[in-house]
């Protein structure tokens, strides 16, 4: 049985009420040893899931479990707790409702792609991602014993039949995303600057603003594109120091297999060095700016929206919101980065 299961919950400063005759409706409540620092102050993001989420993640998972080689019964438990289509049903609730799965089937076949990879060299990772990308180009007909090759495939082309214009623009992100994860570039020495500008593209915050994008139907034209880059820039910062506490010691476990795409890609090394101070401490440090980025986040939207304040913009703007505080929520609670959940934290992975 997952995890998720139906409860009132209250996660820093969330608060998620019950949903009744269903199961895995809710996150669980963060583990004991959790994460953030006792006296960090609550967020100020609102988080909401979508409606549907239930229906749209038992869709999911089956679709998964039927169709993806998971090695044993545990590695298919742990890819049901770890709850990937929980994660894009709070980054994406303003979804449309018959456009749901396809954001969760897109990127719950990234993270099941990265798992894989930690088990390449970078070559064999490139070659890997390459022909997925051709796939979901349309230009290879994939190869049907190979999931990554033909899910991608059949993602775009039904996506394309329903609404080309955003599936060719979720099409670039996806690209990006993809080759960011196979990029050799990980394992070289990055300052912070470089290091925001490299997981813009390896953590999917492209990605995932092209799905929010796609399954809300919002059409933007390049002019509003332009004129969230900000928020955009500070929400990616707000995700990837988030990701990157709660996944440490995922990265610290995976880089001790040898293979070059697990090695450790992570800010908190390179806040340990730039301020000169251990583990602990540098991830108090990146929780301070968290919440920072978050009072920021407010402050760029009132500006924007006082140049253009179109129903559009107003929705994503607020999608963004949303995407930073599920990623926090999800990260929290999810076994892929806690010792939490009815697996041991490195069993079945």
């Amino acid at each position: 049985m997952s995890q998720w299961s139906p409860e009132i919950i209250t996660i820093h400063g969330y608060s998620t009420p019950p949903k009744t005759n269903s199961r895995s409706s809710t996150p669980p409540p963060a583990p004991k040893d959790s994460q953030v620092p006792k006296d960090l102050r609550p967020t100020i993001l609102t988080v909401r899931k979508h409606p549907n989420a239930d229906e749209v993640v038992k869709q999911v998972n089956d679709f998964f479990l039927e169709n993806w080689p998971f090695q044993t019964e545990n590695h298919r438990k742990r890819f049901v707790d770890e709850g990937y289509a929980w994660f894009v049903c709070i980054n994406c609730p303003l979804s449309l409702d018959e456009r749901m799965h396809w954001g969760c089937r897109l990127l719950t076949t990234g993270f099941l792609i990265d798992d894989l990879l930690d088990r390449m060299s970078v070559e064999d990772g490139a070659a890997h991602n390459m022909k997925v990308i051709e796939c979901a180009r349309g230009n290879l007909l994939p190869d049907r014993n190979i999931p990554a090759q033909f899910i991608m495939f059949d993602l775009f082309k039904n996506m394309r039949e329903v609404d080309k214009q955003l599936a060719d623009e979720l099409l670039k992100p996806t690209i990006d995303f993809l080759v960011a994860q196979a990029d050799g570039d990980r394992m070289k020495p990055m300052n912070l600057k470089e290091y925001f500008a490299y997981r813009d593209a390896d953590l999917g915050k492209g990605l995932l603003s092209g799905i929010m994008r796609f399954c809300a139907g919002l059409y933007m034209t390049p002019e509003e594109l332009e004129l969230v880059k900000p928020v955009e820039e500070n929400s990616m910062k707000h995700i990837t120091f988030v990701n990157d506490v709660c996944s440490f010691e995922k990265e610290v476990l995976a880089a001790k297999s040898g293979f070059e795409l697990g090695a450790i890609c992570s800010s908190v090394p390179i806040v340990m060095d730039l301020c000169g101070v251990g583990e602990h401490e540098a991830k108090r440090i990146m929780w301070q700016m968290v919440r920072a980025w978050e009072v920021q986040h407010f402050e760029l939207v009132n500006e924007i929206l006082s140049k253009n304040s179109s129903p559009v913009l107003i929705t994503y703007l607020r999608g963004l919101e949303y995407q930073a505080a599920g990623n926090e929520l999800w990260s929290l609670s999810t076994p892929r980065y806690n010792r939490t959940g009815n697996l041991a934290f490195t069993e079945g992975r």
